[in-house]
């Protein structure tokens, strides 16, 4: 097993030299609550942050409790996402282990876990939240347009 900073960010001597995890470190990693933009039941652990005044890549695992769920919200840049653990739901279906999706910008959809998932998303730029009523969960509409 790797040394892992308490912190939740690799620690500098890591981010210096790299490092790596296994998916036997999971267990091992120590997830923060992230119930920011209406986020239920999403911990996470941060792996790198290179945003400056809100634009820039960023990149963690994620956590979800069963029955977790994030709001729908807009892809500013790409997002790729692998699923490690469980299974995770979206527009375009169910996605278990081992699974990665690949959502362009100016795509969007919801997430959930119905028995909770770990994955690793990678983000080009910050996501934007969406508002829009017409927007709901599962329609045909919105599916399409994550396509």
């Amino acid at each position: 097993m790797h040394t892992i900073s308490g912190s939740g960010i690799f620690d500098i001597q890591m981010s210096k030299l790299g490092g790596g995890l296994s998916t036997d470190d999971l267990e091992h990693l120590k997830f923060e609550p992230y119930q920011i933009d209406g986020r239920e039941g999403v911990s996470i652990f941060h792996l790198y942050d290179a945003r400056q005044n809100d634009r820039g890549p960023a990149a963690a695992l994620v956590r979800y409790n069963a029955g977790a769920f994030t709001p729908r919200h807009m892809h500013l840049g790409w997002e790729l996402v692998l699923v490690l653990k469980g299974e995770l739901l979206d527009d375009r279906g169910c996605h278990a282990e081992g699974v990665l999706q690949v959502y362009p910008p100016g795509s969007s959809h919801e997430l959930s876990s119905v028995a909770g998932c770990t994955f690793l998303v990678v983000w080009e730029q910050p996501v934007q939240v969406v508002t829009s009523p017409e927007r709901s969960a599962g329609s045909a509409s919105t599916a399409e347009a994550d396509l």
